[in-house]
């Protein structure tokens, strides 16, 4: 049985707050927030270990059943809120400690820039790399890397580069920051990722990368696809942290909440499949033994980014271009949802503690540069006459985790899990029902046709995929 709360009443009149100021502005910022990193490195490795097209169809159903319900309800609790995601949880249930809820969700979106922020700045500094052709010219790609990850000061200084530029962006407000600079991005984001999947697909041997992502390989179906499928459905909606929370508290009424999830969960899987086809068909053309070349692409991560495809790379004709090409892709990628994610703590320090936008952004920079730092000197050491290579990281370094990977695995494997666990069962149990719908529907503007359906796939389907996903990590931990 629903608990009645009519929290319409509560939330700021309408008009006071901030709002995107067009249906582009709305979808680009929206799809910012999910396109980033784990759309260009997670996706393609996770395909290759999951079968192809197999991990491919599996991620889609994952999409349709149990990330779209939870990003309408972050939609439904962000735009009935109108606040930051504490806020928001406050104004609509008034008197109940609902609200720790949104500062949980707060923690994690600073605790991801802490390590998010690091790899951001690496993005920066291989696009310079990439321009200035050292790139083109080296042959120990790993050790180029290697030598990045221990020189804790050059990762400092391009985790500030990357700092500055998103703090200058949420600084500047809603529609003069962020919408504009979403609106400028992402379509020259689209432009690149084109390109560069045109070139990929023209190049000799490709068909066999795109025939592998494409082709499913129905024996590696298993639960542990499933899983990896799930989690990459969730993780890549930027669901749990309370960012679709924020970016929907400046929704004008008139926004319809289904067609903008549809959009964005559309648009998220593009980009990684542009991804994918961009990435399978390039190694598969270059990388010579198609299992060697599979094996490659699903290790993933750094190793994927900024060793294997820049090798990859120079064996292009044009190669320095293209992977000048590729990192700027990567930085708007990074940057886009960066901005998400600042704007998540701007938010909540700028109403909760009355703190000016500018104030609560160059407060929460220096936070993101002190946890930055630990995260950077844990992969490496700060050079010291007399000190040994790994010193300092060998001070941040727990249970066999670096700091920086603390940070990945607390927020990953347990916060963001839990927020989206928040999420569907506030929304799904504790909100009125006829608030729910009237969300959904803009105060019955049109109708609602599955609103049975989909009240049943948040209260049971949604959650039970993101315990899953939950029980999975924490036992593989």
């Amino acid at each position: 049985m629903t608990t009645e709360s009519h929290a319409d009443e509560t939330a700021p009149a309408a008009g006071t707050r901030a709002t995107f100021g067009s249906k582009l502005g709305i979808l680009a910022a929206t799809a910012g927030s999910a396109v980033g990193l784990g759309n260009v490195w997670r996706f393609p490795s996770e395909t290759a270990n999951g079968g192809g097209a197999v991990f491919v169809l599996i991620y889609l159903a994952c999409v349709c059943f149990f990330g779209l319900p939870v990003v309408l309800a972050e939609f439904i609790l962000g735009r009935a809120g109108k606040a930051n995601p504490a806020g928001a949880y406050r104004n609509l249930a008034p008197g109940k400690p609902f609200h720790y809820f949104g500062v949980f969700a707060v923690a994690a979106a600073v605790l991801i820039l802490g390590f998010y922020m690091v790899v951001a700045g690496w993005t920066f500094e291989y696009f310079r790399l990439a321009a200035a052709g050292t790139l083109a010219e080296t042959t120990d790609f790993a050790g180029v890397f290697k030598s990045l990850s221990d020189d804790v000061w050059r990762q400092f200084l391009w985790l500030a580069v990357a700092v500055a530029a998103t703090a200058s962006i949420v600084g500047c407000g809603v529609k003069k920051g962020i919408e504009f600079a979403s609106k400028l991005m992402m379509p020259l984001l689209f432009l690149l990722l084109l390109v560069m999947c045109a070139r990929a697909v023209t190049l000799p041997g490709s068909g066999a990368g795109i025939a592998y992502l494409f082709s499913p390989d129905f024996s590696k179906l298993s639960s542990s696809v499933f899983i990896s499928a799930l989690g990459q459905s969730f993780f890549s909606l930027s669901l749990g942290m309370g960012c679709l929370i924020t970016y929907a508290s400046y929704f004008g009424p008139d926004v319809r909440l289904g067609k903008t999830a549809g959009q964005l969960a559309v648009t998220d899987t593009l980009v990684a499949v542009l991804a994918g086809i961009t990435i399978f068909g390039t190694a598969f053309s270059v990388g010579g033994n198609a299992g060697d070349v599979a094996d490659a692409l699903a290790h993933g991560g750094p190793g994927l980014i900024f060793v294997t495809l820049p090798q990859l790379f120079q064996t292009l004709p044009l190669g320095q271009l293209w992977a000048t090409a590729f990192f700027l892709l990567l930085i708007l990628a990074t940057v886009t949802s960066a901005i998400s994610i600042y704007e998540i703590a701007t938010a909540f320090l700028h109403e909760e503690f009355r703190l000016s936008r500018v104030a609560a952004v160059v407060a929460l920079s220096a936070l993101t540069l002190v946890f930055g730092f630990f995260s950077a000197a844990s992969l490496g050491s700060v050079p010291a006459d007399g000190e040994s290579a790994g010193s300092l990281a060998g001070t941040l370094t727990l249970g066999g985790k670096t700091f920086f990977d603390w940070l990945d695995t607390l927020t990953a494997k347990w916060m963001m899990p839990l927020g989206g666990l928040f999420v569907s069962w506030f929304v799904g149990w504790h909100l009125d029902r006829k608030l729910v719908h009237a969300q959904l529907s803009n105060n019955d503007a049109f109708v609602i046709r599955f609103f049975r359906t989909y009240i049943f796939l948040l209260r049971f389907v949604a959650p039970a995929g993101i315990a899953t996903i939950f029980l999975a990590q924490l036992l593989a931990s």
